[in-house]
């Protein structure tokens, strides 16, 4: 194997002796199981007999049991039965009623009141959908991932664009895990155990906020692609009423205007050899200017009348680099021309190095075979070798999280093996209750720390390098319930307040490199010296379980994408595609980090102290992509790519029916059933779609209740998703959970606009509650009183802020969301 664990025999890990079966069949329970194995876990798996096999089943097969059993068989059920009731934690990913029906739901099994049970189906109890047959593609469907998350569909409508990556699965698997570590803190402290439900739908959804958030009348240089609010508003909802009469020629004119309002430090380049290089230095203080240094552009720019302004600046002038977005067209297409010029004289390898080298998130665009090869990443941890008792050595991600301590570390990956018997390996533990969490995050995870109870702090520096898209337009969504500080941790007085905070905190969690932690006091030894029990939390780039010659470069969503393959396979190499905003890898990371330090405080819950939680963007990629991340002898496999794609064959695919767009799903060999069902000539993919271009989605339905595991979902954009699930803040019961999947809470906002946001639906407990969250603050509401909670006197609050050290506000913003 190719992680490294010397010295860490003596070691525990961090969910040593938890009992853990998973009955469900599909990815999501798996994906959940898999990440709980990584920590330690005793982990059985029951396995249906004949279960086909998959490129990807020795990743996520990894440390698990496997069981092949037959519910159907009373001796093997009684046997089951029996066991998931000793166990500490059942995972089930079956049909509505299918649980029940076996006799393995929460109320058969739970005989002690322990238990932790996930429930992970399709859609949420009372869902209209609920009933239908939820391939991962319906699901998809019905979350708007097939026309909000292509480029070019959410603004001139057409056809909805298939994606490979399993966006149901993935999600609804972390979060899983997640809800699972969680559950079992929870029963730690308090000795009882519940149910939960984390539906499938709403699990992809906790990835879309960013994308379906609406905050109405916002200045336009928050609009993505940055079109003027005439462009975004009226002419492009024209062109997409007159969609059907646009030609080819008409969308090559739109994509080509689209590509000359491209912000020049969020683009692709080609390079002197063909490859494309992806650069994401948009409005930052530092890697814009860097980005256009290294480039050779900078001085030359500035010369002609550019300016290297603020990016809280509110000129409008269009001249400022720092402001991507409000450039005038005429600035716009000089600097990409500039740009163009000087990448094309290089390889795409020779630019990722310069510009890494100046700490500029770029990376050239790979294929997901490409990153896979990589031997450096091996190095890192970042993918690993394992020998497989099934396919021989397979290549594929290493550890997602990573926890360690002076008590416990994550152990070595172990390939799957065949369980020899019904029954737990170890003594069940003792669940103990105790007091409540009080938490101190930073980034995205943070949120979802907020919404299960923990009281989170930010922590904000004097003036930011990120300009308000990132900072102020982001933080919407994820700031959401979190206290606002403004701290200079580069100062020793900075650091002393810090360190009165983290002597009363239970979790710091933070996104900077090594070197930077280090220099503000936030690195674990730090922390660590102060709190001896913090468990410390660091979400990095392209770090891996050991650190790695990337571990130090910046990068964001979209590097990850465009250097791990997603890119690649949702465009073409020579043509990619951007999977989203965020909801790619961005939230995918958050889920990993928060599950490591739900993991790391059951440790310490335990007695195993405090301890140090590591995952990176670089991990998140690969584990929102897992069917495609793994390279054996068997792992070849035909993935579905492009804006032209449309499913994975003919028993999975959009189709267009008489009344709009669905996804059609059937069990795997059951394409001819599909194809009698609805009077196709032949089993392809032209016959069926032909055949259904004539029937609604009702008709539909009516033909496929013939056809076992048949099912159709109509497809949905985040906009009709928003106007129907919408409900107003003063409404009575805005902010409990919905009877069904999805809902959204509009209200009003310290940025001054009524906003729209998602409710937190993804994760439902049957007894401990999700908190709402209160509107993101402005950076620094909350400076004065965190530090009089923390213990500071007021004559050392006001020595901090005379001196600059602490602000209740940024100077450079003059309004929540600058113009």
């Amino acid at each position: 194997m190719a992680t490294k664990n010397e010295g860490t025999n003596d070691k525990a890990a961090p969910l040593r002796n938890v009992r853990v079966a998973n009955v469900g069949s599909g990815w999501a329970s798996r994906v959940a199981a898999m990440l709980l194995a990584e920590q330690g876990a005793d982990v059985i798996e029951i396995v249906r007999p004949g279960r086909a096999a998959h490129p990807c089943d020795p990743l996520l097969d990894r440390g698990k049991r496997l069981l092949e059993a037959d519910l159907g068989n009373a001796a093997t059920k009684a046997q089951l039965v029996a066991l998931l009731a000793d166990g500490d934690i059942v995972l089930e990913n079956m049909r509505p009623g299918a649980a029940a029906r076996l006799g393995v739901d929460h109320a058969s099994v739970d005989r002690h009141g322990k238990l932790v049970y996930v429930s992970l189906p399709g859609f949420a109890e009372g869902d209209e959908h609920q009933q239908h047959a939820a391939w991962e593609g319906g699901i998809n469907a019905a979350a708007g991932v097939y026309t909000d998350i292509p480029p070019l569909v959410p603004l001139i409508g057409g056809d909805p664009v298939y994606s490979a990556i399993p966006m149901a699965s993935a999600y609804g698997g972390i979060l899983g895990a997640l809800t699972a570590s969680l559950g079992l803190f929870h029963r730690q402290r308090c000795g009882r155990g519940q149910r939960f439900e984390v539906p499938l739908a709403d699990a992809v959804m906790s990835a879309m906020a960013l994308l379906i958030i609406r905050i109405e009348g916002q200045p336009h240089r928050y609009n993505f692609p940055p079109l003027d609010d005439t462009m975004m508003h009226t002419v492009f909802p024209m062109l997409r009423d007159l969609r059907e009469h646009l030609t080819d020629q008409h969308i090559a004119t739109i994509t080509g205007y689209l590509k000359s309002r491209a912000m020049p430090g969020l683009n692709f380049y080609e390079c002197a050899d063909g490859r494309i290089l992806f650069i994401c230095a948009m409005d930052h203080v530092y890697q814009t200017r860097a980005f256009l240094q290294t480039v050779g552009v900078y001085d030359r720019v500035i010369a002609e009348g550019m300016i290297a302004d603020n990016p809280y600046s509110e000129s409008g002038a269009g001249n400022n680099i720092y402001n991507g977005g409000e450039l005038s067209p005429q600035w716009r297409k000089r600097l990409l021309e500039l740009v163009s010029a000087s990448i094309r004289t290089r390889s795409g390898k020779e630019w990722e190095t310069l510009l890494r080298q100046a700490n500029v998130p770029a990376t050239v665009v790979q294929t997901d075979a490409e990153w896979l090869a990589e031997p450096r990443l091996t190095e890192a941890g970042i993918t690993a070798d394992l020998d497989d008792p099934v396919v021989g050595p397979a290549r594929m991600p290493g550890r997602f999280v990573s926890i360690e301590s002076a008590a416990l570390h994550t152990p070595p990956l172990r390939p799957r093996k065949k369980a020899e018997d019904i029954k737990w390996l170890n003594a069940p533990i003792a669940p103990a209750p105790s007091g409540e969490p009080v938490v101190v995050a930073g980034p995205a995870a943070g949120r979802t720390l907020a919404e299960h109870g923990a009281d989170v702090i930010r922590i904000d520096p004097p003036a930011p390098q990120a300009g308000p898209r990132n900072t102020m337009w982001f933080g919407v969504e994820v700031n959401q319930g979190k206290r606002a500080v403004i701290l200079d941790l580069k100062t020793e007085s900075g650091r002393e307040a810090l360190a009165c905070l983290v002597r009363k905190t239970d979790v710091v969690l933070h996104n900077f490199l090594d070197r930077s932690a280090r220099s503000l006091g936030i690195a674990h030894e730090q922390l660590a010296a102060v709190n001896p029990d913090i468990i410390s939390c660091q979400i990095s780039a392209w770090g891996g379980s050991e650190g790695g010659a990337y571990k130090d470069d910046p990068a964001f969503d979209p590097v990850l994408q465009a250097a791990s393959g997603i890119m690649a396979r949702y465009g073409q190499p020579d043509k990619p595609a951007l999977h989203g905003i965020a909801s790619c890898v961005d939230y995918m990371t958050g889920y990993c980090a928060t599950l490591g330090i739900a993991q790391a405080l059951f440790a310490r819950e335990r007695g195993d102290g405090g301890s140090h939680v590591r995952t990176s963007l670089a991990m998140g990629a690969q584990l929102v992509q897992f069917p495609f991340m793994t390279r054996h002898a068997k792992s070849e496999q035909d993935i579905p790519s492009g804006q032209q794609a449309r499913g994975d064959g003919c028993e999975q695919s959009l189709y267009k029916l008489l009344d709009g767009w669905a996804f059609v799903g059937c069990r795997p060999g059951d394409g001819y059933k599909l194809a009698e069902a609805i009077g196709a000539a032949t089993v392809s993919l032209h016959a069926i779609g032909e055949r259904l271009q004539a029937l609604s989605l009702a008709q539909l339905r009516e033909r496929l209740a013939s056809v076992p595991g048949a099912g159709a979902i109509a497809v949905q954009t985040l906009a009709q998703l928003r106007d129907k699930h919408t409900v107003d803040e003063t409404s009575a019961g805005s902010d409990t959970m919905p009877n069904g999947s999805f809902r959204l809470r509009r209200g009003a906002h310290p940025s001054g606009y009524p906003t729209t946001l998602p409710l937190a639906t993804w994760i439902r407990p049957a007894l401990s509650a999700v908190t709402a969250l209160q509107p993101a603050p402005a950076p620094g509401t909350h400076t004065l009183e965190v530090l009089r909670a923390a213990g500071c006197t007021e004559a050392q609050i006001d020595d901090l802020v005379r001196n600059g050290v602490a602000q209740t506000g940024w100077k450079l913003l003059h309004r929540y969301l600058p113009y």
